[in-house]
């Protein structure tokens, strides 16, 4: 047995302190490290330089204790329990991290607690320590095992190993609990930050969710579940998924408050975050990549199907919420539209591949910059919608994206067996018949290892589905004559800054760059709210003068307007649908049903 003891020792200061105790230590010298990256987030995010400081003893006595690189430390021969307390300054208030100050408490193990060499496998006990100082109303959320602890949720825990024991996050504070059941299996959602939440409203709505993807995959491969939700301001927004609980954090504006109008489309994008952490409880967290079995936490682990764990995902995460009936089905179609359009209005499109997108998300995907739209495409972006049209060209052949996943529950996820990298592609051609692999062969080359559009167009029509492609704004403008645009994108706030600016746009061809702030378009001040505006209402080849801010030095640039693209996608219900087509958009989003997302 591991013990980790956590101690909220100094909030005003963000530090927790932890010992760490090996009852039976390498007798040539204990190896501990701390994880680089945690599982469901694909980037390097060397949690050791949180670290405050380290100390080691044996039975009293001072240990010497060596780093050895920039997450791993050997201890000096012992005989006896080797104990190891260090402090972590916690402070970030993502769902990857940890946090503490004298309102809220919040940690993954990947931030706390040191991987013990040779001991992976070894049970571990985690002792939550009561904070004596702090509000007496704080309790405890976390999906890991209770051993022994009070009524607030302060004591002692249990996991069967190392993996288990960093893949239960922890939420101490004033948390507002709402229990529901979901498949006959007890679900609960914890809320903590200021709010002031309907949680019946949506413990009812989560409740009709889980119920449809449990029956979705026939099972529940969980015990229990929690959603961790941290309401915070308007910025603030993610999710990571665990194998028994997810956390979130989500703009409190988003979620109902009982005699307030309803946020719409924020509640609808909080339930979609929900929706997707949750189908990654089977897909992700038991259906998993061969490069994630055993993957060391101290190094990247390779692989080119993020596009299928995260797209996939992305995918199901608003179809599963038409079809259980919480958002209709034109609210369905048009969140696939601005998916669509995002595609459309991102040049990386054309340059990197899907595979590659997925390969390099370890140094490309959470790490953007201004260049990043022209030389890059997210995997769970185009993933979704290559997704989308994998789904929609196997039902043409009378099967389905469901029947897929659900053979990878069945052959991998229940099995615990790694999922290889053409497994995937494999696994279609053995749902379909051989007349149709050659097809499906293109469409993978296509989709995964090409850069050229997808026929979306062509695949969703039958299903009685209308897809428009025009210049954003034309249709509702009834715009006379052509438009222009820059190909930038602006900044949010007052000023005219570009975060970017897109590849052979005439913003590019002019000289202008991401960072730069306009503030006059021939010699008239301009800010965020107008610049586009007054852009396209120019006819394309005209030439303006630009004058903006690089860094402290004013610039003049001299461009040639360009014709504003058709990268605006809207899909639309046909108001004469054949029955063939309704029979095939029933089978793809299931029958018509009440909405209560929206009531």
């Amino acid at each position: 047995m591991i013990e980790y003891d956590v101690r909220l020792a100094s909030p005003q200061a963000h530090l927790f302190e932890v010992q760490c105790t090996i009852f039976n230590p390498d007798p040539k010298g204990q190896t501990v490290s701390l994880p680089a990256w945690i599982p469901g987030s694909y980037l390097i995010r060397d949690f050791a330089r949180h670290i405050v400081s380290m100390a080691a003893s044996c039975d009293g006595k001072a240990v010497t204790i060596t780093k050895t690189d920039k997450h791993t430390w050997q201890c000096a021969p012992c005989s006896g329990s080797l104990q190891l307390r260090y402090s972590v300054y916690a402070f970030d208030l993502s769902v990857r991290m940890a946090y503490l100050d004298t309102t809220r408490a919040y940690f993954n193990g990947t931030s706390l607690f040191l991987q013990v060499h040779g001991h992976e496998d070894t049970a571990c006990g985690m002792t939550l320590h009561k904070p004596k100082h702090l509000d007496k109303s704080w309790q405890v959320a976390t999906g890991m095992t209770a051993e022994k602890t009070d009524k607030r949720g302060f004591g002692r825990y249990l996991a069967a190993n190392y993996a288990e024991l960093i893949d239960c996050p922890v939420e101490i504070g004033e948390l507002a609990v709402v229990d529901f059941k979901a498949g006959g299996i007890p679900h609960r959602i914890v809320v903590s930050g200021r709010h002031q939440a309907d949680l019946k409203r949506i413990a009812r709505d989560l409740k009709t969710l889980c119920t449809h993807h449990i029956a979705f995959f026939g099972e529940a491969p969980f015990s229990r579940y929690e959603f961790m939700l941290y309401a915070a301001g308007d910025d603030q927004y993610g999710g990571l998924e665990h194998s028994n609980s997810t956390s979130l954090i989500c703009p409190r504006s988003w979620l109902p408050s009982q005699g307030e109008q309803l946020n719409e489309k924020g509640y609808q994008d909080f339930l979609g975050l929900c929706s997707h952490e949750y189908f990654h409880a089977w897909h992700v967290k038991r259906i998993r990549p061969l490069a994630f079995q055993q993957a060391e936490l101290g190094r990247e682990a390779y692989t080119r199907m993020l596009w299928v764990f995260e797209g996939f995902t992305a995918y199901y995460d608003s179809l599963a919420l038409v079809r259980s009936g919480l958002i209709s089905r034109e609210d369905y179609l048009k969140d696939l539209s601005e998916s669509i359009t995002r595609l459309l209005r991102t040049p990386g499109r054309t340059v990197q591949a899907l595979e590659e997108s997925s390969f390099d998300a370890w140094v490309k995907l959470y790490r953007p910059d201004e260049n990043t739209p022209n030389a890059q495409i997210s995997y769970y972006l185009k993933g979704s919608l290559v997704a989308l049209a994998l789904d929609l060209t196997l039902r043409a052949y009378n099967s389905s994206l469901d029947e897929v996943m659900r053979a990878l529950w069945q052959q991998y996820g229940k099995t615990g067996t790694g999922v290889t990298e053409d497994a995937i592609e494999k696994l279609v051609a053995q749902i379909c018949s051989p007349d149709i692999g050659q097809h499906l062969k293109k469409f993978f080359d296509m989709a995964l290892r090409g850069t050229e559009d997808l026929p979306l167009a062509e695949l969703i029509a039958p299903f009685g589905v209308e897809y428009k492609v025009a210049v954003n704004g034309a249709a509702a403008k009834k715009q006379t004559q052509q438009s222009s645009a820059l190909g930038i994108k602006l900044a949010n706030g007052g000023e005219a800054k570009l975060t970017h600016v897109y590849a052979g746009a005439a913003a590019e061809q002019a000289g202008l760059a991401g960072g730069d702030v306009v503030i006059a378009l021939d010699g008239i001040k301009v800010s965020a709210q107008n610049l586009e505006k007054l852009v396209s209402r120019k006819a394309p080849g005209t030439k303006i003068r630009i004058h903006a801010f690089r860094r402290d030095e004013l610039m003049e640039f001299k461009v040639v307007t360009q014709a504003a693209p058709a990268d605006s996608c809207t899909l639309t219900l046909s108001s004469q649908p054949t029955p063939q087509a309704m029979q095939l958009l029933d089978n793809w989003l299931g029958k018509m049903a009440s909405v209560s997302a929206r009531e």
